[in-house]
């Protein structure tokens, strides 16, 4: 898990934050720079294909190392030849082909996301869940580390330095991955049964009464095919479920997963430009942005979780979506400064611990969402509105910058989190409702 957690969180920033920075680099315009940036919404996505990864087998692969290993291979050696490709790109002569390249490398990326998530499920027993996710966690902190700080360092080398020379070392770096495919064994797999549960029943009876009478065809295929009950189970279930246990709040709920991180997610497209552009080096911000803030992201999500278990959790993303409106107007006092490595420093510490906590306690809220029945399908889909809204922004952030500047940017950004702000006190007076009335 350590090194499957690797070869997971390796890619990621490769095609997203450290992607900006070579495409500025070739010269590139900051509005195309914001639109290459929709690279990212194949992540919010992947819920579309998961079904098919779940139970489609590749044809050979399948004999020879089963259907989890030779789904994770197909995607790691896909990734390895993307990131090579990448790095023998001119970004400035072929940038629609190396933005193909990026975009191949995030489907196969969020892909071996989906293997690996099941991978893990599949290959311990329930004991051993926890320290099997700790070990995943460390080792994908461990790459955002890598194709973070890594990247820039290795970009930036006074000897040898540049862009090509960084991603071929980053597509060497997935022989980690590969290591961990060749020593893990095939986990076992549990046949689930479609079609048999209650709920299954009374969607497809509902689906069933809603097709003319004259539609026999329709009706067969709907009450027999194979196909259309595992639609129902993987897809239409999980989401009816949803609806039935929360009703009209759903619809809440919903758009507040939605808001939650949009400030953050449309900001973070630029960052590393904007640290550019204020003079920083690459090597300066891969030590206090990448490496620093991941740190200061990680004591943020830890003390999250100590506030979760003494405090209510929706008293905690309040918390955290105020938190996360505030720290982005320091962007924009910091846009009106000179370049000082202080400022960085103090700046990211009080974004990312914020940032941390928020990401921390929304982690914890998804899972007070699902129900065990749907876990998989149902804690995709809330990932998945968690980042669409805000990477979809993200795309036209570039314009943005070029339209107003990166202190209105900032500002901007920052308003973008009042919605989540309201959403959470119309969930926080649900929650009093309940505990006064017990409805």
């Amino acid at each position: 898990m350590l090194l499957l957690g690797f070869s997971a969180g390796l890619p990621f920033l490769l095609v997203m934050g450290t992607f900006s920075l070579l495409l500025k680099d070739a010269g590139i315009t900051r509005s195309d720079i914001g639109y290459a940036s929709w690279i990212g919404l194949t992540y919010s996505i992947k819920v579309l294909w998961a079904p098919l990864v779940d139970n489609l087998k590749i044809p050979f692969l399948d004999k020879w190392f089963g259907k989890r290993r030779s789904w994770l291979f197909v995607a790691q050696v896909g990734i390895t030849v993307c990131l090579s490709a990448i790095a023998v790109t001119d970004a400035a002569v072929n940038t629609f082909m190396i933005i193909t390249f990026a975009l191949v490398t995030a489907f196969l990326s969020a892909t071996q996301d989906i293997v690996i998530d099941a991978f893990r499920v599949e290959s311990v027993d329930d004991k051993k869940q926890g320290a099997a996710s700790a070990m995943y966690i460390m080792g994908y902190r461990l790459a955002m580390i890598a194709a973070g700080a890594g990247a820039l360092i290795l970009a930036d080398a006074e000897i040898g330095g540049n862009w090509e020379v960084s991603y071929k070392i980053m597509a060497l770096c997935m022989s980690v991955g590969l290591i961990g495919w060749l020593l893990s064994p095939e986990p076992p797999h549990v046949e689930k049964a479609v079609g048999h549960s209650e709920l299954d029943h009374r969607v497809t009876n509902r689906l069933l009464n809603a097709v003319p009478a004259t539609s026999t065809r329709l009706k067969d295929f709907i009450q027999n095919s194979s196909v259309s009950q595992h639609i129902i189970r993987a897809i239409i279930s999980p989401f009816v479920d949803f609806i039935i246990r929360f009703r009209w709040w759903g619809l809440v709920i919903i758009a507040f997963i939605m808001a939650f991180r949009v400030s953050d997610l449309v900001m973070g497209v630029m960052t590393n430009v904007f640290y550019d552009d204020m003079g920083f080096s690459k090597t300066e911000i891969a030590e206090i942005s990448k490496v620093y803030g991941l740190i200061m992201t990680i004591t943020g999500a830890f003390i999250g979780g100590i506030a979760v278990n003494r405090v209510s959790i929706l008293k905690c993303l309040f918390t955290g979506s105020l938190l996360v409106l505030l720290t982005n107007l320091l962007f924009a006092y910091m846009a009106t400064q000179p370049k000082s490595n202080e400022l960085l420093i103090g700046v990211i510490s009080i974004d990312n611990l914020a940032g941390g906590f928020a990401q921390g306690v929304l982690m914890a809220y998804f899972a007070t969402l699902v129900n065990k029945e749907f876990t998989a399908t149902q804690y995709a889909l809330y990932t998945s509105l968690m980042t669409l809204v805000g990477k979809i922004l993200g795309g036209f952030s570039g314009a943005d910058i070029d339209r107003w500047g990166y202190e209105f940017f900032f500002i901007y950004t920052a308003f973008l989190g009042i919605p989540a702000v309201i959403l959470v006190m119309a969930l926080m007076y649900r929650e009093k409702k309940i505990l006064e009335k017990g409805y």
